[in-house]
């Protein structure tokens, strides 16, 4: 990748470079790094009895924002329960956590109370007392650990000291474990914010968990009749040789049909993810669930009062200053389209001069936005980077990005993802991003298409679907065996979505592919895509469209009254004054990447080895003799049917990058 500095830029402060953990794990066979196992650390330990804390480490400190007091942190966590049987899982959390380092470098820490370990990692943005986790309640064994920020924690720490509680640090963590204690059946209907808890209640032994409503972080779980293992990360979870590794063909057949899975669902059968927007106990006689509560987003109902355009830029005003890190250098994620630079100059506006980091491709000017990035940069005022994806680096970059992918994810941007948030990540903690604004705004091409079917009485609903996949149906009958195929048809996918009986029972059609969007497609195509690709490096990307604020200001709108006129007008309208014209009046031009150049070029032996080789094919669903005509077909044009090949390349590589992993690990783990 080449890096280069667009004419409106100048030179960066950089950051100090964060420290490390040059600790190794004995514990953890397959660690490079880990946590070491320390004595009771008192500092994070709440009142009342004192009890035992492992690897809980300090690494770099910031200053407490005068206005903003939560630690803002970004984090992932891992947590074993053993029901019915008391045994201690340091070892395996430890190994749990030791795969999720990426995500927090900064700190680690595990808790084991009974049956129940839980941990994290940790890497902090605004570091205050009292924000190493696990955060304990000792009187009352209970613990918390988290991965996010709950944005109006303040408002909330008030509420609840007027009702008593007495707060001992400042961070949103510790709300999180005093509103469980103040109402447990309802503490999670009043946070604002991204994030992922694990709630730890050892004396009645109960595992609480839950996820923000946009599903914008991540929570993966395995229950068991006696086993509990929950991760932010598939791969992590995987560690574990207890936690069986079945493909899930159901899976396998929406990645071929929509290119990703139901919100609940991973691609292994036993394997699940915590759906957006739910909070899940179990204990021993729930050991598979129960839905405690419920924050999901509610299906839009209207009173037929449009609230108005200014109220949209009031909101988004609103949460690009609540999403901006208090004593963190702004940056954001600036493509040239019309979501992100709208983000970076409300950004701009807030706090003066901000950075910017877009990404291109030197092979290929069509599909290079970046002459419109560097227009918005110099507009207003951005300090501006951007890398180029280059040949030399491609194959690197793929192999990289696939192992830092829990789902098969089709898209050649992960690439640019990846790319983008390695050349961030030396200089920031976190970036702002345009993501959730073409779903809410139903701004994407094929969401008009399905509405205007409908408005002329034709069926809409097959071609809505076969729009969201990456390839024909013949090409699907001359590679895939003849039960995936079964499972790819239509009818068949929509009913595992649901999106069978929602669009049958009598919704506007506008109103039913808006729904879809913004409940499975982002959280399972886009918002994974980022966390992960992010996260690699230990970036958070946060997502200002998809504050509450703003999500319930679109929801209000009916869709259909989004769709009059150019697509996203509202947010044309918010735009206009702050970004370039020539931004604000551009058709929408899908963010893509050159992948028929990358698999005729540097990827073209390693796509040949993978559909020759064709490992995991038979587990994935793939006809062996439609493989290998697909690799000839491939040797003789490189160029041609890159959509399908890009696909099963993807898949294949995925296949054997995770089980590679999952073979090393749990080897290592068992030695």
């Amino acid at each position: 990748m080449s890096r280069t500095r667009s004419s409106s830029c100048c030179h960066h402060l950089a950051e100090p470079p964060r420290a490390r953990s040059s600790a190794s794990t004995a514990d953890c066979p397959s660690a490079s790094r880990g946590s070491d196992r320390h004595a009771a650390d008192d500092e994070v330990t709440l009142s009342g009895k004192r009890g035992r804390r492992y690897g809980s480490r300090r690494r770099a400190s910031g200053d407490v924002h005068p206005q903003r007091f939560s630690e803002v942190t970004m984090c992932g966590i891992a947590g074993v329960v053993t029901w019915g049987w008391d045994s201690s899982e340091l070892r395996t959390v430890e190994c749990l956590l030791t795969a999720l380092e990426h995500r927090g470098p900064d700190a680690q820490g595990i808790i084991s109370r009974g049956v129940g370990t839980i941990g994290s990692v940790r890497l902090s943005i605004v570091d205050v007392a009292g924000s190493n986790q696990p955060i304990s309640y000792r009187d009352e064994d209970i613990h918390v650990v988290f991965n996010g920020e709950i944005y109006n924690y303040a408002q909330l720490r008030r509420n609840l000291e007027s009702a008593g509680h007495r707060f001992l640090t400042n961070g949103d963590g510790e709300v999180i474990l005093a509103s469980y204690l103040h109402d447990a059946e309802r503490f999670t209907e009043q946070l604002d914010g991204m994030f992922a808890f694990a709630i730890w209640d050892a004396r009645r032994e109960s595992l609480i968990i839950g996820r923000d409503r946009m599903g914008i972080k991540p929570l993966y779980v395995y229950a068991g009749q006696d086993r509990l293992v929950f991760s932010s990360e598939l791969r992590s979870l995987m560690t574990d040789r207890h936690v069986p590794a079945d493909v899930s063909r159901d899976a396998i057949a929406d990645y071929f049909t929509v290119r990703f899975s139901p919100p609940t669902c991973s691609p292994f059968s036993q394997v699940r993810k915590i759906e957006p927007g739910t909070t899940v106990a179990f204990d021993q006689r729930h050991p598979f669930g129960v839905v405690r509560a419920s924050h999901r987003l509610a299906f839009p109902t209207f009173s037929g009062e449009e609230r108005d355009r200014r109220s949209l830029e009031e909101a988004l005003q609103e949460s690009v200053s609540t999403t901006l890190a208090p004593d963190m250098p702004p940056a954001t994620f600036l493509s040239g389209g019309l979501d992100s630079a709208t983000v970076s100059a409300l950004a701009a506006q807030q706090m003066g001069r901000i950075d910017a980091f877009s990404v291109g491709y030197a092979e290929d000017v069509w599909q290079d936005e970046t002459p419109y990035a560097i227009d918005v940069a110099r507009h207003i005022g951005a300090r501006h980077d951007i890398t180029h994806l280059v040949e030399t680096s491609v194959s690197e970059a793929f192999l990289a990005t696939l192992r830092s992918l829990d789902e098969p994810i089709y898209t050649p941007v992960c690439l640019s993802t990846y790319a983008v948030s390695e050349m961030a990540a030396r200089t920031h903690k976190t970036v702002l991003a345009g993501d959730g604004s073409d779903e809410l705004l139903l701004g994407y091409e094929h969401m008009h298409k399905a509405h205007q079917a409908s408005l002329r009485g034709k069926p809409w609903r097959d071609e809505y679907w076969s729009a969201l996949g990456w390839w024909s149906a013949d090409d699907r009958r001359r590679v895939l065996d003849d039960d995936m195929l079964k499972r790819c048809a239509p009818e068949v996918s929509q009913e595992r979505f649901g999106f069978a009986e929602l669009a049958a029972s009598g919704v506007d059609a506008a109103e039913a592919v808006r729904w879809f969007e913004v409940t499975s497609k982002l959280p399972e195509y886009h918002l994974s895509r980022v966390d992960r690709l992010s996260m690699a490096h230990g970036l958070e990307v946060r997502v200002p469209f998809l504050r509450d604020s703003v999500v319930d200001w679109a929801m209000s709108q009916p869709a259909r009254a989004l769709m009059v006129g150019r697509p996203k007008e509202a947010l044309r309208f918010v735009a206009r004054g702050l970004v370039p014209s020539s931004v604000v009046d551009r058709p929408k031009q899908k963010f893509s990447a050159p992948a028929s150049a990358w698999l005729a070029g540097p990827m073209r032996d390693m796509t040949l080895d993978l559909l020759r080789d064709g490992v995991g094919a038979e587990e994935l669903g793939l006809d062996v003799n439609g493989l290998a005509r697909l690799a000839a077909g491939f040797h003789r044009d490189p160029r041609a049917n890159t959509r399908t090949v890009w696909g099963i390349v993807v898949l294949l590589a995925w296949y054997r990058s995770l089980f590679d992993h999952i073979r090393q690990v749990r080897s290592a783990n068992a030695s």
